[in-house]
């Protein structure tokens, strides 16, 4: 007599938001020529030229890298005119973070809540937080730099799945959330039985981003959970930069309150040799301001599109 399969230690709720975001049919991918620019940017051996071939087989990137190039920031005499001088001006990074970001903004453009949750003030916090969590790579831990924009733009994610993929849903969070007082995190879990950071990282697996990606989203209300081998210090710097852009009201998360620093995620850094400390705090958030000031005509740029 065949035994009983085991009961899913997954709930019903979370179940179906997890067969939405495999479904081949309803999620997207990202592009073919963002996913190659991807790994063409982070491989040191790639040359301006052949970055520029790869964009100008897309004829919408093309012409968002040449408009930003021209964008009055940069300020040049003469009008950049080919993909390759605008990777010049522009740099591999700040291409790779554009065409990345346009992606994400063009497959999440419907399924707003009116009222209830601004997509723009969204996409403003999001981009806020990939540039604090480069500013946090490049000043504290060394490594990673290149990951760290996209692990910050994404590390929300999740929450444009559910509002999109799972709409009745969504809006029954929110309404938990800004009318009766509910955290976020527990709305989602008494909601779906699963969390946006779940999700998020359901979404990344499937777009094949790098496994410290993937973490970083999965696990960045609680790095201190993530596997050791998937870097748990760099997804402690997600949630860091989390709580900047929360504490300098750069857009909005759809959070009716910022969260709070845990001590655990000290913790974290200390243990993992990174060197920054609640002790900290206001300077990081003074930095980030003058961080965020320098990338005003990327955001400002991104918000437009």
């Amino acid at each position: 007599m065949q035994q009983p399969s085991a009961p899913s230690k997954v709930p019903a709720k979370a179940q179906q938001i997890k067969r939405i975001a495999e479904s081949i049919i309803t999620l997207p991918t990202l592009p073919t020529v963002v996913s190659k620019m991807i790994e063409l940017v982070d491989n040191p051996r790639t040359s301006a030229a052949s970055l520029a071939r790869l964009i100008s087989t897309d004829q919408s990137l093309t012409a968002r890298v040449l408009k930003l190039a021209n964008s009055a920031y940069y300020g040049f005499s003469r009008e950049i005119s080919t993909v390759n001088m605008a990777i010049v001006v522009l740099g591999f990074n700040t291409v790779k973070d554009m065409g990345l970001s346009l992606s994400v903004l063009d497959v999440f453009k419907q399924g707003g809540v009116p009222g209830a949750f601004d997509v723009a003030k969204f996409w403003e916090h999001s981009i806020g937080c990939g540039v604090a969590c480069r500013m946090l790579a490049r000043k504290a831990y060394g490594r990673l730099v290149g990951e760290a924009f996209v692990a910050g733009l994404l590390h929300d994610i999740g929450k444009l799945v559910v509002n999109q993929y799972a709409h009745p849903d969504f809006e029954e969070i929110m309404v938990l959330v800004h009318k009766d007082g509910i955290g976020l995190d527990q709305a989602e879990e008494q909601v779906m039985g699963t969390s946006h950071a779940q999700i998020g990282g359901w979404l990344a697996e499937k777009w094949k981003l790098p496994t410290v990606i993937c973490s970083s989203i999965e696990f960045h209300h609680k790095p201190w959970d993530a596997p050791q081998e998937k870097d748990p210090g760099f997804v402690g710097l997600v949630m860091l930069a989390d709580l900047l852009c929360h504490s300098a009201g750069i857009g909005h998360s759809g959070r009716a309150s910022a969260p709070l620093p845990d001590a655990r995620m000290w913790d974290l850094f200390g243990s993992g040799g990174v060197q920054l400390t609640a002790a900290m705090m206001d300077d990081l958030k003074s930095d980030f301001l003058v961080e965020f000031d320098q990338a005003e005509t990327f955001v400002s740029f991104m918000k437009e599109q």
